[in-house]
């Protein structure tokens, strides 16, 4: 039986490349991650990809920081008695969650220690060069909704727009 070097050559290109998992047969895979940049992937904030409901107006006239929609819709909400802001949990740096420090009264992210006051303005200093986003609030049949698909940014003049907060008090 006699081979040509050309078909020989094309045999073993194949045979090779499906060994190392390169065959057209095989899906590609995302690339793997390690060390740090693996653990900031945990960090990584998990928005809601859609709207929901967080309780009646009324349940956010205390001031503070609401903390029960961070980790399942990635929403940090705070009131000063008057009015409800819902803030992505997710640093405007490289996207990781923020965590609020009640000491400091700040939001920090835990991968660049960038740090936001309480209305979301970014402290400056820190890698973060603009505030956290605020997501869409409106009232729907007396109960808050959310709506993180639509975000505002305060450096592009949006906080404005009465949708970024709500009237509680």
């Amino acid at each position: 039986m006699d081979i040509t070097r050309r078909a020989f050559t094309a045999a073993a290109t194949a045979v090779t490349l499906t060994v190392m998992g390169c065959d057209s047969k095989t899906e590609p895979a995302p690339a793997t991650q390690s060390g740090k940049d693996k653990d900031k992937d945990k960090d990584k904030a998990n928005l809601a990809t859609e709207p929901f409901l967080i309780g009646e107006p009324g349940k956010y006239k205390n001031a503070g920081v609401y903390d029960e929609y961070k980790a399942l819709k990635g929403v940090w909400l705070v009131s000063d008695g008057k009015q409800l802001v819902a803030l992505s949990a997710t640093c405007t740096h490289v996207g990781c969650t923020t965590n609020w420090v009640a000491e400091t009264q700040v939001f920090k992210c835990p991968c660049h220690k960038s740090e936001f006051k309480t209305d979301g303005r970014q402290v400056e200093g820190f890698k973060a060069k603009r505030p956290l986003e605020r997501c869409t609030l409106a009232v729907q049949d007396g109960q808050v909704r959310v709506d993180p698909t639509r975000r505002f940014r305060d450096d592009k003049g949006e906080w404005s727009d009465p949708a970024s907060t709500l009237p509680v008090g």
